[in-house]
């Protein structure tokens, strides 16, 4: 078993970044390689669907369950193959003043975590990088959007 974290600070409200992370239907809207889907009747129970390549690549595809959703402090999920190779990831949201501190981490365990070691860590960063820029991306052009819109039914 091994884990990978990293966290980022963002300038925004804490519950903007939680209602950004725990909507696993839009994820495909900002994140480069995942997207879930849930199953209706079933709250815990998602599809989870990772593209290394972005939507031109090819796709894994596997059965996730929700672990943990702590309003507005937490958010995880778990799936893979019991004693092969499971991944839970998650989300950890810290109020700092005006902003919020997100750590983001991925556990691996499971007989592939230990043979693939060099290799899944790696992977498991890159990861975690492409994730994080991608959500201070999307934070920083929705702000700039908002910032900056019109008033709607009203002329400037």
């Amino acid at each position: 078993m091994f884990s990978v974290g990293t966290s980022l600070r963002l300038p925004v409200p804490i519950g903007r970044v939680w209602r950004l992370l725990v909507d696993i239907e839009r994820y495909g809207d900002w994140h480069p390689t995942l997207r879930f889907t849930d199953h209706p009747g079933d709250e815990e129970r998602l599809d989870y669907v990772y593209s290394p390549r972005g939507p031109r690549g090819p796709e894994l595809s596997a059965e996730g369950r929700i672990t943990g959703l702590d309003w507005l402090s937490g958010f995880s999920w778990r799936t893979g193959m019991r004693g092969l190779l499971v991944i839970e990831e998650s989300y950890r949201l810290e109020k700092l003043g005006q902003g919020v501190e997100v750590t983001h981490r991925l556990d691996c365990r499971g007989f592939f975590s230990w043979l693939g070691y060099p290799f899944l860590r790696r992977a498991c960063s890159v990861f975690l990088r492409r994730s994080n820029a991608a959500l201070e991306s999307h934070f920083r052009r929705t702000t700039v959007q908002s910032r900056y819109a019109r008033p709607s039914g009203r002329r400037a």
